[in-house]
This record gives structure tokens, sequence and C-alpha cells, in this order.
């Protein structure tokens, strides 16, 4: 039987509109124990989280590519499609969007230097 939907074509993005939404399923909305949330040892609970996770950080690429005016396939992706996966593929999917998450959640400059130069410049100034 053929899956409903190619996982492979799924694509995530790490918006502040995802990460609002993320934050949600965390406890006191605080995006950082996301991991945790992830880790739960309920079952069902972790499916769960899984399928959320999914959807919004998917449905944040599509609203994304939307706004910047990009072409892209629209693919529907719903807790039901989500159910009649596998648990290996289900795995699969959400171990690429958390890499996604954790990659664009990555601090890529420091902003300490910037301070540090910042008052630099104007002690010289003075």
């Amino acid at each position: 039987m053929k899956n409903m939907i190619d996982i492979n074509e799924i694509k995530f993005e790490r918006t502040v509109w995802a990460e609002k939404n993320l934050a949600k399923l965390c406890p006191n909305n605080n995006i950082k124990l996301f991991g945790e949330v992830l880790s739960t040892e309920d079952t069902s609970k972790q499916f769960e989280v899984m399928e959320d996770m999914i959807i919004i950080m998917h449905q944040a690429y599509e609203r994304k590519a939307k706004f910047l005016k990009q072409e892209f396939e629209r693919i529907e992706v719903t807790k039901e499609m989500l159910d009649q996966l596998n648990e290996e593929e289900l795995s699969a999917l959400a171990v690429r969007a958390f890499a996604d998450f954790k990659a664009d959640g990555q601090v890529t400059v420091e902003a300490e230097p910037i301070k540090k130069e910042a008052a630099e410049a104007e002690a010289e100034s003075t």
C-alpha cells in the first residue's frame, strides 16, 4: 500500500509563528523545554507532540514561502494523514523536523562583541 504522502516532499521552517505555536506545547510556554516534551515516556503524548511539530513547522514553511511569493507545491499535512504512517516513517519525519528546528534556532552571531565594540566607540567619541 502506497503512503498518502511522500514524506521526503514535506519541508519545514522555524519561524516566529512556528515558535509561538510550538511553545504552546511546552510547560509554561517555554520553547527551551521543547526537547523535554519530545522525550516524554508517555508514548501517546510523544506521538501527539511529534505530529504537532511536523504540522506546525510544515505550515510555517508554506506560510513563509507564500509570504515571499515563492513557488511551492502545497502539501496539506494533517494528523489523520500522519496517523496512517508507520512508527518508523513518523519518526523519520519528526527527526527531520527537529533537525530543522535545532538548526534554525542556533545563534550564528554573538551579541557580546557588538556591545563591546559599541561601548569602545562611544568612549572614544567622548
